[in-house]
């Protein structure tokens, strides 16, 4: 997908969440003069679109709007500062602000640039997966406030329930390749919707390379909480191995395929996989290699070869306890096999920054991807104009974008939206009748 693309469908969704929010709307926090927040939502997700705007505001005197929330380091804010028109009325949606984080008009630009205290990784899961947020919105005019309301968001967990996936799920399959595997042992976690679907969804395999607010639990809510059942599978190391060995097997990943096709819920002929960073190769060789067996594959900001994760060689991925070849990644794009992504069967999507500071190739690598697959239907390549490198995170969520300058924050939420919206469209089309 083209940058123009991009922004259509960008454009488009904007569009559709605006006239479907607008069903919903309500009024809160007047405190002078009938100045009142408007917040119009389809419901309180934290990942969920919400439309703001302020009403009842003095014409010709700028307002100075404020978002705050406590979170488990602290307190997070953000502040813009509007001029406001002669309706009194402040639409953030469509008004570009006087001064902000974001330079241009952006309905939630509050909620994802709120900062504060920097957050481990453990504190980013626990405050978004797991607690959610109330952010408080104030205005003020001349120094005075004049409204203020509050705007609850749940967290990715909502609507989800998770448990561990143990030796013994697998072994139960009946899988060969879960025979070594000890049965206690945890290999990954199941996340399913709530309530249980009633008709059979495609699954999702997240192989969780671990990188931010594009790491495994995140992915996996998200999915989760739009309607299809997940898994996660670590893709490396755990904390206090060395770092860069690989971890994760192809026979564990086998076996986890085979016992996941047989919950009730999954239907077997529609699992896809889901990779970002550097976990994406891992995710397109799956889709690649089994194509019986995996329809179609999302990754973003990361290579389309199988490449290790050092010069030295150290491998991705075991098979049959041996390291499987793996690209040295000094090599160039043009001199590295580029995965077979033709044989995938179903949709694939590729996403990328062009502004991609951890991996300024990753729109490279996307393109040789897409040269190899080919045009087929149901593919989209999304190439985000002036994106960093977490695209992948889901949208509305203030994680990978305080260190960017407004421009680059505000194209690699964009990037988001387009992303994930793309994600859903597809796992939506691929539910059968």
């Amino acid at each position: 997908m083209t940058a123009r693309g991009v922004a259509r469908l960008v454009r488009t969704v904007a569009v559709a969440v605006a006239a479907a929010l607008l069903v919903s709307a309500c009024s809160a926090g007047a405190t002078r003069g009938g100045a009142r927040f408007v917040f119009s939502r389809s419901g309180d997700a934290v990942t969920a679109p919400v439309a703001i705007q302020l009403a009842g505001l003095e014409p010709g005197h700028p307002v100075v709007v404020t978002a705050s929330a406590r979170t488990v380091t602290g307190w997070y804010s953000s502040q813009a500062v509007y001029a406001v028109p002669p309706d009194g009325r402040v639409r953030l949606w469509s008004q570009e602000p006087l001064a902000a984080p974001f330079p241009q008009a952006d309905g939630t630009g509050l909620l994802w640039s709120l900062t504060g205290p920097s957050m481990s990784q453990q504190q980013l899961e626990q405050q978004w997966v797991y607690r959610g947020m109330e952010v408080r919105f104030t205005a003020e005019q001349d120094g005075r406030p004049v409204a203020s309301a509050p705007l609850h968001r749940a967290a990715l967990a909502a609507g989800t329930i998770d448990r561990d996936v143990l030796g013994s799920d697998l072994i139960g399959s009946g899988d060969p390749d879960a025979s070594a595997i000890t049965p206690t042992a945890r290999v990954g976690a199941l996340v399913e919707p709530v309530p249980t679907p009633v008709d059979l969804r495609p699954g999702v395999i997240v192989i969780d390379g671990d990188d931010g607010g594009a790491a495994g639990p995140f992915a996996a809510r998200t999915i989760a909480s739009a309607g299809f059942p997940v898994v996660v599978l670590p893709a490396f190391v755990p904390a206090g191995q060395i770092p860069g060995s690989a971890a994760l097997s192809v026979e564990t990943f086998d076996a986890v395929l085979s016992w996941f096709s047989t919950l009730p819920t999954v239907d077997e002929d529609r699992i896809f996989v889901y990779g970002t960073g550097r976990a994406s190769s891992l995710a397109l060789w799956f889709a690649a290699n089994d194509p019986s067996r995996i329809h179609g594959a999302f990754a973003a900001s990361g290579a389309t070869a199988l490449q290790c994760t050092s010069a030295a060689g150290s491998p991705l991925l075991i098979e049959h306890g041996r390291a499987l070849p793996c690209a040295n990644p000094e090599r160039t794009i043009a001199g590295t096999d580029i995965l077979p992504l033709q044989r995938i069967p179903g949709p694939l999507v590729l996403a990328c920054g062009t502004a991609d500071r951890l991996l300024p190739t990753a729109c490279d690598w996307a393109r040789a991807g897409e040269s190899v697959r080919g045009s087929v239907d149901g593919d989209a390549f999304l190439y985000a104009d002036g994106a960093g490198h977490d695209v992948a995170t889901p949208p509305l969520l203030p994680i990978g974008l305080s260190d960017q300058s407004p421009g680059v924050a505000l194209a690699t939420e964009r990037a988001r939206v387009a992303f994930w919206t793309l994600i859903v469209g597809k796992l939506a089309g691929a539910i059968r009748p």
